[in-house]
């Protein structure tokens, strides 16, 4: 596969191309497809018909979330290989590649709290740093260049957890000011097996915030289960998004059924480590979305408590290493519809 010699995969060529210039390669796929690597880990699909949609396909935000990568590298070698056609615009990103390499969730900083313009906070000497700003550009100029024909931006930034979750796979949709998730949304997450929603209720620094927001995508943080090591991941239980992934790339009739086995969260109380001496109640091991019932104690620091209200609460990111000022978890509370 000449894009990627003489690696195998787009995994094996981003890893070892981190601290390498990537020469810009181009190409034009059998069904006429154009295909460009721009970037280490960044490469983008146009079809040869007019496409009324603008996909962004990220993961490797946290280098050692590993079953998105492989889902990923595999398809992308399925689109060169024309196993599989192109029928909309697609940008693919393996995003930390540094963090990818050591397998750790990141090398400096947490990747995922660099977008909508963090990085110009951070230590610009940084390579995580560096590469979120870089990652900006790229979606902004692929938005940019779309042709008129396109109806839609989606983006879906594939994640697995550190912990357990009651709900193996969620998705986290961003905070935009009076927008509400559309229904046929809903039907394509639950066709990916993902039946569980939070919906953010404040603006976050996340890449899929960084779309929903400033480039008004349909955008999505996919949590598609536990975090493992290259090669030791059981893609079958990954097989929802793949096969997703894969319809709306190809053009497939989509599922157009009801949504109503979505469930939907919001978050009711952000937790944080407010001091050294703030203490966190719940188990080490608590798995996301872990139910607690009214008047339970969730967190304290001197004589400031957390407790839960009048209704259960459930916990998400829970995280008590954290530095102070920093999330150490959010309490949500079950939509009702």
């Amino acid at each position: 596969m000449f894009f990627f010699s003489p690696q195998k995969d787009f995994i094996g060529h981003t890893i070892a191309h981190a601290d390498e210039p990537v020469q810009a390669k181009h190409s034009t796929l059998t069904d006429g497809a154009e295909v460009t690597l721009l970037d280490c880990g960044v490469i983008r699909f146009e079809p040869n018909t007019a496409s009324k949609l603008s996909l962004v396909i990220s993961c490797g935000v946290h280098g050692n979330e590993t079953a998105p990568i492989e889902i990923v590298s595999r398809l992308v070698s399925d689109l060169l290989s024309g196993e599989v056609t192109i029928a909309v615009r697609v940008l693919f990103i393996l995003a930390n590649p540094w963090a990818m390499a050591e397998d750790r969730r990141f090398v400096d900083l947490n990747m995922n709290r660099l977008f909508c313009g963090q990085w110009q906070h951070e230590d610009l000497s940084l390579k995580e740093v560096k590469r979120a700003a870089g990652l900006e550009a790229y979606v902004a100029n692929f938005f940019a260049e779309e042709p008129v024909t396109v109806e839609q931006r989606l983006h879906y930034d594939c994640h697995t957890a550190i912990r357990a979750s009651a709900r193996e796979r969620f998705a986290v949709y961003p905070f935009v000011h009076d927008r509400l998730l559309p229904e046929q949304q809903k039907v394509l997450l639950a066709s990916a097996d993902i039946t569980t929603v939070l919906l953010q209720q404040e603006s976050a620094n996340t890449f899929s915030s960084f779309t929903s927001v400033k480039h008004d995508a349909q955008s999505f943080t996919l949590e598609l289960g536990k975090v493992m090591p290259f090669g030791a991941n059981d893609l079958l239980r990954f097989s929802g998004i793949d096969l997703l992934l894969r319809a709306v790339i190809s053009g497939e009739e989509l599922p157009s059924s009801s949504a109503e086995g979505i469930e939907e969260f919001v978050v009711h109380h952000t937790l944080e480590k407010s001091s050294e001496s703030w203490k966190f109640h719940l188990p080490d091991n608590a798995p996301n979305f872990s139910e607690y019932a009214p008047g339970s104690l969730i967190a304290e620091d001197g004589s400031a408590q957390y407790l839960v209200g009048e209704e259960p609460e459930y916990i998400v990111f829970p995280n008590p290493g954290v530095k102070v000022g920093e999330r150490a978890g959010l309490m949500l509370r079950k939509l009702r519809k």
